[in-house]
């Protein structure tokens, strides 16, 4: 049976270790509920495709099959804080249904917590079958590079690759780099960054989704044209930073092969067109369906008739390990339903009188409190997005809000999965990884600030 995963962050990032190394072999033996599983949610990807495409067919579908992988996997597996977690959601949201729906809340809650996040988790099964297009390209053979030149190409590839693939990137990249050595704690802060700023922008990162979701009306063109220019500084800053250290001189950095880089240039533009040319399909939707065709064509295309077997042992055996994923996401949208239901029941209405970069960037200081103590991004944007988007004007400034706590929370936060992960696979002191973190902390901060106020002038 695959090993399940156990950590508190997020999608594509739990049981780095077991996963990466079970992620391509084959489980001809797998027990019939996790197989049954992994059929269930490419469904679910179907489903939630043709619920937008398709007027009429019910979204409840994707949902229903959602519930049922969910108890097929017997609730994915999650241990300790992150079940916490999911558990103080579902019962939060569960009261809140019920006390709403008695109290004359519309019915319209109960079906968005039955809908079950679909998009979202749809999004993510669509999005992991690109490993099976680029984890070849990511697996060089070439000669590691040396020095501060090396510091650049290794925060590019964990960037480039992980905003297309996520966490399997970072892994395939930190997998080369402890090859001969173990891993420093210096690459460690490389990789760690590179990849949490992709939160910023990448369409094919959960953040996004979720961004989009709890923020209705936000655009991925507007958070995109925000999110660029701000993972460009931050990482600017951070080559700035961490080239000054005294080992940057011995760095063994990862080799970028200019070559590999067709693919999130590809998918990026893909997506940016396809919003264009088709701008009332939501963005989710066009990042499911173009993550799923362009790595099953190339598959063929590269590999015949061996890619059939590679995509079903896929299904069979990488999709079931995303229980954790869907359990987050179960319990996100029974929460969200919940305290919606509350609200609209008693007739509950936040008001400001502005809500500008100044506001946003108190929301943002507190989500990211709360990040840093353990709580999992997907818990905190749900219940603020529940309780602000219905009142705020600007959805996108609320969606940067968004963004910006996953990017912050993800690379800094020593409870994230992300930092977990880096620890427990390389023997990584997470004592010095937090303390060397600091600075970039407030610097990440100070640079938010500073794109909520930029943005909050020009649209103005």
């Amino acid at each position: 049976m695959p090993p399940r995963c156990s950590t508190l962050w997020q999608f594509n990032e739990c049981s780095p270790e077991k996963r990466m190394s079970t992620e391509t072999t084959t489980t001809p033996d797998a027990p019939w509920n996790l197989t049954l599983a992994g059929w269930l949610l490419l469904c679910v990807v179907i489903a939630a495709i043709l619920a937008v495409i398709l007027p009429g067919f019910p979204a409840a579908i994707a949902g229903g099959l959602i519930w049922l992988v969910a108890i097929l996997l017997k609730g994915g597996g999650i241990k300790g804080a992150q079940r916490v977690q999911v558990i103080v959601m579902l019962s939060i949201g569960s009261l809140g249904l019920a006390a709403g729906l008695l109290n004359g809340a519309g019915s319209h809650h109960l079906l968005r917590a039955l809908e079950a996040n679909q998009m979202v988790i749809a999004m993510l099964i669509g999005v992991s079958f690109l490993r099976l297009v680029s984890s070849g390209e990511l697996n060089s053979s070439d000669t590691l590079p040396r020095g501060r030149k090396a510091l650049l190409s290794t925060l590019a590839g964990p960037h480039l690759f992980g905003s297309v693939i996520n966490m399997s990137a970072l892994f395939i990249v930190g997998d080369r780099l402890s090859r001969q050595q173990p891993l420093s704690t210096l690459q460690a802060l490389i990789m760690s960054r590179a990849f949490s700023l992709c939160a910023h922008w990448s369409p094919f990162f959960a953040a996004m989704g979720v961004a989009l979701i709890n923020a209705p009306g936000a655009q991925l063109t507007t958070l995109s044209s925000v999110g660029v220019p701000l993972s460009l500084f931050m990482l600017g800053y951070t080559y700035w930073e961490l080239s000054r250290a005294p080992e940057a001189n011995q760095l063994t950095g990862y080799p970028l092969n200019p070559g590999s880089l067709w693919l999130p240039l590809l998918l990026a533009a893909l997506v940016m067109v396809s919003h264009q040319i088709w701008p009332e399909v939501p963005v989710l939707t066009l990042v499911t369906l173009i993550a799923l065709l362009v790595a099953l064509s190339w598959s063929v295309l590269r590999e015949g008739l061996s890619s059939v077997y590679k995509s079903i042992q896929h299904v069979q055996t990488a999709l079931p390990r995303q229980g954790n994923e869907v359990m987050l996401f179960l319990g996100a949208a029974v929460l969200g339903a919940g305290v919606a239901a509350l609200l609209d029941s008693f007739d509950i209405q936040l008001s400001f009188a502005t809500f500008g970069a100044h506001q946003a960037f108190v929301v943002l200081l507190i989500m990211v409190t709360l990040a840093m103590v353990g709580m999992h991004p997907v818990t905190s944007v749900t219940l603020v997005g529940s309780l602000l988007a219905p009142v705020v004007d600007d959805p996108n400034l609320l969606a940067l809000v968004f963004l910006m706590t996953w990017a912050f929370g993800a690379g800094i936060s020593p409870f994230s999965g992300l930092q977990l992960s880096l620890l427990s696979r390389y023997q990584i002191n997470a004592l010095s990884m937090l303390r060397r973190n600091w600075r970039y902390a407030l610097v990440l901060l100070a640079a938010d600030y500073l794109a909520l106020l930029l943005y909050g002038w020009l649209s103005q």
